[in-house]
Parts: C-alpha cells; sequence; structure tokens
C-alpha cells in the first residue's frame, strides 16, 4: 500500500526547489574541492615543528576518526571529505526529488485522463 502524499503546493515548485539544492550540492563540492587545494598548499607552513605545534598534529590532526565514507581517515581529511561528501549528497536528494516530482505529476495527470475518460464513459451510456 503507498503512503498518502499532499503536495500543497504545484510540482513545478518542488522540482524548482529540488533543482537549487542539487546545483548548491555541486557548488559545495566544487568549492570544498577549491578550499582543500589552498589548505594543502598552506600545510606545510602552518605548523612549524615545536612542543605544540608537534602535539597538535600527531594527536589531533592525524587522529584516525570514521569518514564520510564509514573508513578511518585522519581527522584533516574526514573534515575535508565530510564537506564534498555533503555536497554529493545534496545533488543525490535534489534529483531524486525532481524526478520523483516529475513521476508524481504524470501519474497525476494520467489519472486525471482516465477519471475524465471514465467520465464521459459512464455519462454517455447513461444517456444513450
Amino acid at each position: 500500500m503507498g503512503n498518502y502524499v499532499s503536495i500543497t503546493s504545484s510540482p513545478s515548485d518542488l522540482i524548482n526547489a529540488a533543482d537549487k539544492i542539487r546545483d548548491r550540492g555541486m557548488d559545495l563540492a566544487l568549492a570544498v574541492d577549491g578550499i582543500v587545494a589552498d589548505i594543502r598548499d598552506h600545510e606545510t607552513d602552518t605548523f612549524p615543528s615545536d612542543q605544540y605545534s608537534d602535539t597538535f598534529v600527531n594527536e589531533k590532526y592525524h587522529l584516525l576518526v570514521p569518514g564520510a565514507d564509514g573508513n578511518d581517515q585522519e581527522a584533516a581529511t574526514a573534515v575535508t571529505e565530510a564537506g564534498k561528501a555533503c555536497g554529493s549528497q545534496m545533488r543525490q536528494v535534489g534529483e531524486y526529488v525532481s524526478k520523483a516530482m516529475v513521476s508524481y505529476d504524470v501519474a497525476d495527470m494520467d489519472n486525471a485522463s482516465q477519471i475524465t475518460k471514465q467520465t464521459v464513459t459512464h455519462t454517455a451510456t447513461r444517456t444513450g
């Protein structure tokens, strides 16, 4: 048995919103790639070897933590990968919702057409 769906705006409104989510996700993934490249370019100069930096880098920055893909990664990598994963998920959600709303709209129009045909056929049979 299917779930009842109540759409209080038009499917095209939802498709437009989903497309914006998809586009923002794609933008986020691209932005993260650029930011990560900048971070990597500056990383060697950021943590000069001393008693404070060495402790942070070894105990926190390179600490293994669960990454967005479920595998252990160094904390610094896990943060950047999570940003890219968020962008990818936003893109996928936007695409899924957009396709679902197109299917919903097509099914709704098809059902309306069938109801109209049944009404016309039934009316013609009764009057004939």
